[in-house]
């Protein structure tokens, strides 16, 4: 866990020989730097306040039109400062402190480099589905194959739903997987009314092995399983759709009006009187 930046400096402060306090006993008397009289310990053994982030400092507005001067006689001049006493970059014009670090520039190229990699590897194919797997969870894979069957081939929108009115524990984050994977499918300009899930699966983790303590100094070994599901959502029919089909489909089944049907063959058919 991350210590906040006010207990650095605490120990910074600790370690330096004397009162707490950086100033001086007498006010008359300057003290030139204040780390002549620090203790070199392995936060300040290799000018460890350099990797601190810099905080922005108060400036007078003369002080700012001042470095402003400063900065346009240089550049005028053909040459190139910088300030890094006070915060300010001589880039910007309003004077704001550099954030930045050394690789930056690198980092940014490296990361427009791999998407337009992944542009020119995909082109221009629009999306026709998209696959999702939630976190490994303490439950078991049987357990956790049927909810993935009870979702299978059911509408986003459907399959949310039944998670949130089931009464099993892990429906809870089988609903937060299926609304996630949902949003990310959208951002994919996939349709949400059309969005089913297609496929579900179940794979198995690494089982935890816990002590199981019994009597008489006998114990045993508790195995603690773990799976997750993957949900792999298609655009696919609406519901509206699937009862047009189905309608089509029955009416194609229709010959006649009549009570009898007269799309069948006729079996046993009768040519003369006797039926042997």
């Amino acid at each position: 866990m991350a210590r906040p930046l006010r207990s650095i400096f605490t120990v910074a402060q600790t370690s330096i020989a004397g009162p707490s306090s950086l100033r001086p006993l007498n006010p008359a008397l300057k003290v030139t730097s204040p780390h002549q009289h620090q203790v070199r310990t392995a936060f300040n053994l290799s000018a460890w306040d350099r990797y601190l982030p810099k905080l922005p400092r108060w400036t007078s507005e003369e002080d700012e039109k001042s470095a402003k001067a400063s900065t346009t006689e240089s550049k005028s001049e053909g040459g190139v400062t910088m300030s890094e006493e006070k915060g300010q970059s001589t880039d910007g014009a309003n004077g704001e402190g550099s954030t930045g670090g050394l690789f930056d520039e690198y980092s940014k190229t490296d990361e427009k480099e791999d998407i337009q990699r992944k542009r020119r590897k995909r082109g221009d194919v629009p999306w026709t589905e998209h696959k999702y797997s939630s976190a490994l969870h303490k439950i078991s894979h049987r357990k956790l194959n049927d909810l993935s069957r009870q979702i299978s081939n059911l509408p986003i929108d459907e399959a949310i739903v039944q998670m949130q009115f089931s009464e099993k524990r892990s429906s809870k984050w089988i609903k937060s997987t299926l609304a996630l994977a949902r949003d990310h499918a959208i951002d994919k300009n996939l349709d949400r009314s059309k969005l089913i899930v297609a496929e579900t699966w179940v794979s198995k983790g690494p089982k935890i092995s816990r002590l199981d303590i019994k009597g008489r100094g006998k114990y045993g070994i508790k195995h603690h399983p773990q799976s997750k599901i993957h949900v792999l959502l298609k655009e696919g029919k609406t519901q509206q759709e699937k009862f047009e089909e189905k309608f089509q489909k029955d009416l194609r089944k229709v010959r006649s009006a009549g009570i009898v049907r007269e799309d069948g063959k006729i079996r046993r058919k009768v040519v003369s009187g006797w039926t042997w």
